[in-house]
């Protein structure tokens, strides 16, 4: 952790990994009165533990980090990424916000769809996001986000109670497929909400997709309801469960309904074999 207190002439021009820790530091940079200029080549930002204040990082901020390309964060009472009230399209839309490559968010309950989606249709160039423990959200992001995350290769999402789905779309969004033509890593664990990848009759469509992980999602009776493609999929045996490599049933559609059909089986056997022995006492 680099702990600091900047004076307006401090520079650190070499400094290239940040990790704020302190509620003083976080809301100084929230509210406008600490500005990180200071660190002009900074690629990596990780704020932690500040749960007491609801907070919103200013555009300003990023504004302020033109070469980062991390951003974590980590248990914190914050309702909104960014705060782009008052800004015009263009404004949005900067060289700097383009930089950012891999997302982090951890332990956020206060975000949801709503307040996610201006943050990620602003950062088109990410590369992998990672959500665990945001138990807002009940779907992750919309048609028209998942469609602008064109170079997206890792996308895990865990630990979160209440997903139901990962992209939600609306009648009007049905048109188009959705494509996510460098995704190569989907991990989907501990979502015991989570029926779908999604649940509107649309099509996807994974063009490099090679490993999928499902866990614990007991509630997932297909990847989606539409037309999917995963033509680098189809020969490997690549879902699995905590009981290891699942058989591979010639898609990823029948591969899921086959899963949860075994663990519903399971779970009939298990209540049967307890029925018969609550009978014997």
């Amino acid at each position: 952790m680099f702990n600091i207190f900047v004076g307006v002439q401090d520079t650190f021009p070499v400094l290239q990994e940040l990790t704020l820790k302190t509620n003083d530091m976080i809301k100084g940079i929230c509210d406008g009165q600490l500005s990180l200029q200071c660190f002009p080549n900074l690629k990596l930002l990780n704020l932690q533990f500040f749960p007491e204040t609801s907070t919103t990082l200013p555009y300003s901020f990023i504004q302020s980090l033109p070469k980062l390309e991390k951003l974590v964060i980590n248990n914190a009472s914050i309702s909104e990424i960014v705060r782009f009230e008052g800004l015009i399209n263009e404004e949005r839309h900067t060289s700097a916000c383009y930089q950012l490559e891999a997302l982090r968010l951890s332990q956020l309950p206060e975000l949801t769809l709503k307040t996610l989606e201006p943050f990620l249709l602003s950062f088109k160039n990410l590369l992998s996001m990672e959500v665990s423990r945001c138990h807002g959200f009940i779907n992750l992001m919309a048609c028209s986000t998942a469609k602008s995350l064109t170079l997206l290769e890792r996308l895990s999402i865990a630990d979160s109670e209440l997903i139901e789905e990962i992209i939600s779309c609306e009648d009007e969004d049905l048109q188009a497929s959705i494509v996510f033509p460098k995704l190569k890593y989907l991990q989907l664990s501990h979502l015991p909400s989570l029926a779908s990848f999604s649940l509107a009759h649309h099509s996807l469509e994974f063009s490099v997709l090679q490993m999928v992980i499902v866990t614990d999602c007991p509630k997932m009776k297909n990847f989606s309801q539409g037309e999917l493609s995963t033509p680098r999929l189809e020969h490997m045996h690549l879902t699995r469960d905590e009981d290891g490599e699942l058989q591979w049933e010639g898609d990823l559609n029948t591969t899921i309904k086959h899963m949860f059909d075994q663990m519903n089986m399971q779970n009939s056997q298990a209540i049967e074999v307890t029925d018969q022995l609550l009978q014997l006492e």
